[in-house]
């Protein structure tokens, strides 16, 4: 198995240094290059072949956000992973607009940096539990200004195929744990998307999530 090539991006070249340790010590990851800037990582990437990149928010010159967008309209594959120290909706929900398969803080420790790198290679979502929690109070912030109704349309319900997976096997009745072992990934992530997943619907429980699905058609 190949090792998964990363690219990182930070305004800081300490904590670049930091994550650059991190992932060179880790079997099956190699950080192939970085950039101090937005800039600097459009010239540099060109000719560099990533799997994943890294990249921060708060930057001179280009935000996050427009980084992300400029480098999936070139490479539309590409994968990335936000690294921030914002932990706020407003923020994590421009990202995730952007493109971003996954954001995880700069708080967090190194086995799950690791466990990102790994699932966003795999063009998976991954979330560390302060950031789902916000997206999951962030969509029941926006259903009530909205106003929308107790019922969403399909049409109104945007689930990720991973999501969408996940929501199969708890319809039928699988636990988390279950889930987590018929699809070979780690609990934590298989909790991440069921609080995602619920967010998403306005849902609490297995009985809300069938009057959903059974008035949406929404796994047919």
């Amino acid at each position: 198995m190949e090792d998964i090539r990363v690219f990182i991006v930070d305004d800081h070249q300490l904590f670049i240094d930091g994550l650059k340790a991190i992932l060179n010590r880790t079997k099956g990851m190699v950080v192939l290059g970085t950039a101090l800037s937005g800039r600097e990582c459009l010239e540099k990437i060109r000719n560099i072949e990533v799997d994943v990149l890294i990249t921060d928010i708060s930057m001179p010159n280009m935000k996050g956000e427009e980084l992300v967008e400029h480098l999936i309209r070139i490479f539309p594959s590409m994968r990335i992973l936000t690294l921030s120290m914002h932990d706020d909706y407003d923020n994590i929900d421009k990202m995730l607009k952007a493109g971003v398969l996954g954001y995880i803080l700069k708080n967090t420790g190194a086995r799950e940096l690791r466990e990102a790198v790994e699932t966003v290679a795999r063009g998976e979502n991954f979330f560390t539990s302060i950031v789902s929690d916000s997206i999951a109070k962030g969509y029941v912030r926006e259903n009530k200004k909205n106003d929308l109704p107790n019922i969403p349309t399909e049409s109104e319900i945007f689930l990720t195929r991973r999501e969408k997976g996940i929501l199969k096997l708890v319809f039928i009745g699988l636990s988390s744990q279950e889930i987590a072992d018929e699809l070979s990934l780690s609990y934590h992530t298989i909790t991440q998307h069921r609080k995602n997943i619920n967010a998403k619907l306005g849902t609490s429980n297995k009985v809300e999530i069938e009057r959903i699905v059974e008035s949406t058609g929404l796994l047919k």
